[in-house]
């Protein structure tokens, strides 16, 4: 199956939360800025611990805070997939999949939010150190790599025992690894070693054990790998846990570590509310990243675009179809507020993707992107329209909406919305007879009314021809439609006929002329003639 575009799978999402795979892709300036601002960070403390052993001065944080579904989440993981992660290991926390949030669980997801290659080089270089002290005559460590006399007599060396231990054909003594250890490392510093080794990672129940362990990956990464650690920590909020483990974080300072909190507003001011000293250091963070403004139209329509330039190979996306996308991303953003976020325009954009490719299109049309809308969000409406216009038909017309050639279909259909209310027995239409307006009827009451319509493509002519009617046609109430700021004439009411009316006297009038009027149409049209003081 061929999408849209010509490429050969989807290139959006189709989860609503973010994968390291989804990641890999990072569009939209504020995004980008956001990155570099990391990325910074991360060189400076690189910059500053090389060649050195690290110190409690040596830390840095890092606070992102923008509204759910900005990209925060995203934003993360696509810098802990960054390739060579610039002198890196990374650990992603997300705090809300974590009940209780009890000081060992939190550490356990710090441990498994490491990459399993981390612990893999850990332990080959906390091995390697073991089989050099060996070789240099270290009882200790040859009884913690199990190298007995025997081996040596057999020809077996310390490099063969302790390769054998790397590979998982033979096993440490943890008893005599320990002894070993606690004489050249601080007590957490033996604990990690020793729990790497064998795979197996002792319980954490209070602050002091995790705060101590946590700087123990840090030192030791620093000191084994020559990396720094950026540990990210997601959904960050009033939680008292939470709170606890973070400012356990930053009074300990973790060496050759940058803290990356990531947050929402309303989680923000909980840690303000619940923790104020706490909420202080955050301000103080060394990097304060602000999302502000990558909801924005503009950036939504650059990620998306930036979506399908990563997958696609063929040339097939170019300027022309680029533009076509932001236009209707543009209309979706500016009619529904529930698409004024990343994930809510992927997800939309994923399904009218599959939508296209099953329908064989070259490019996601507007057509599809309404199916799409009403499949996810079934009952969402265009944003005040009364007739209830699909939004393949709202975006379509909203393009023309404006130009020349619709300002005599807004004439045509006020025409044909008198003729129903006409038809329905609310006015009485009348024959202008010279009159220089566009509907004349009489009302219910019997009173005369005239209709004229004033577009912004009318010339100043036509005010003056507008304030002579109200002063000399015949009629008992004048009633000026207009998209345009205007003085009201003698005898006038005035009304704005806003972009959303507009498209909903044009959709009426392609209705009404194709004879595809029905009862609820009717109704929805009484409801519109009232809204413009027709009726």
């Amino acid at each position: 199956m061929m999408y849209a575009y010509g490429l050969e799978e989807n290139p959006f999402p189709g989860s609503p939360t973010p994968t390291e795979r989804d990641a890999r892709v990072l569009g939209g300036k504020r995004h980008r800025q956001a990155k570099e601002a990391i990325v910074e960070c991360m060189k400076e403390l690189n910059d500053k611990v090389q060649g050195r052993d690290c110190a409690n001065n040596d830390f840095r944080l890092v606070t992102v805070v923008q509204d759910v579904g900005s990209g925060k989440t995203h934003l993360a993981l696509h810098v802990k997939n960054l390739k060579g992660r610039y002198n890196a290991v990374c650990s992603f926390v997300d705090l809300s999949t974590i009940s209780p949030k009890s000081m060992g669980a939190i550490y356990n997801a710090i441990i498994k939010g490491f990459d399993n290659e981390f612990f893999v080089q850990l332990r080959n270089s906390f091995l390697t150190f073991v089989r050099e002290r060996a070789e240099q005559g270290d009882v200790f460590a040859r009884k913690a790599l199990n190298y007995t006399l025997m081996n040596r007599l057999s020809g077996t060396t310390i490099k063969e025992r302790a390769d054998d231990v790397i590979l998982g054909r033979q096993q440490v003594s943890v008893e005599w690894l320990r002894q070993f250890l606690v004489q050249r490392f601080s007590y957490h510093e033996a604990q990690l070693i020793r729990n790497v080794i064998t795979n197996s990672f002792d319980p954490v129940v209070n602050l002091e054990e995790m705060i101590g362990l946590i700087s123990a990956i840090s030192k030791l990464a620093h000191r084994f790998l020559g990396k720094i650690t950026l540990l990210e920590v997601d959904e960050f909020d009033g939680n008292r846990d939470s709170i606890e483990f973070v400012k356990g974080m930053i009074n300990s300072h973790i060496p050759a570590c940058v803290m990356l909190l990531i947050s929402t507003p309303s989680g923000y001011a909980e840690v303000q509310n619940s923790n104020p000293s706490v909420f202080d250091r955050l301000e103080k963070a060394n990097y304060k990243v602000d999302l502000a403004g990558s909801n924005s139209g503009e950036e939504l329509a650059e990620i998306a675009a930036e979506y399908v330039r990563h997958s696609e190979k063929r040339g097939k996306f170019g300027p022309q179809q680029e533009n076509g996308l932001a236009e209707k991303i543009g209309a979706l953003y500016d009619e529904f507020p529930e698409f004024r976020s990343v994930r809510s325009v992927i997800n939309i954009l994923y399904h009218a993707m599959e939508r296209s490719a099953r329908l064989g299109l070259d490019s996601i049309s507007e057509g599809v992107i309404d199916e799409a809308v009403r499949e996810t969000y079934p009952g969402l409406k265009v944003r005040g329209s009364i007739m209830d216009v699909p939004i393949s038909d709202f975006i379509a017309i909203g393009k023309d909406c404006g130009k020349p050639s619709s300002e005599e279909g807004l004439r045509q259909a006020i025409g044909n919305l008198a003729n129903l209310a006409h038809e329905m027995g609310a006015i009485c239409k009348l024959e202008e007879k010279g009159l220089p307006l566009d509907v004349v009827y009489k009302d219910p009451f019997g009173a005369k009314v005239g209709v004229a319509v004033v577009t912004a493509r009318d010339g100043v002519e036509d005010l003056d021809r507008l304030s002579n009617i109200s002063r000399s046609a015949a009629v008992d109430r004048l009633v000026v439609l207009t998209n345009r700021r205007i003085p009201s004439p003698y005898n006038a009411k005035v009304v704005n006929v806003d972009r959303s009316k507009a498209i909903d006297l044009l959709y009426f009038n392609s209705k009404y002329t194709s004879k595809k009027i029905g009862q609820s149409d009717n109704e929805r049209a009484e409801m519109l003639a009232r809204t413009l003081c027709l009726i």
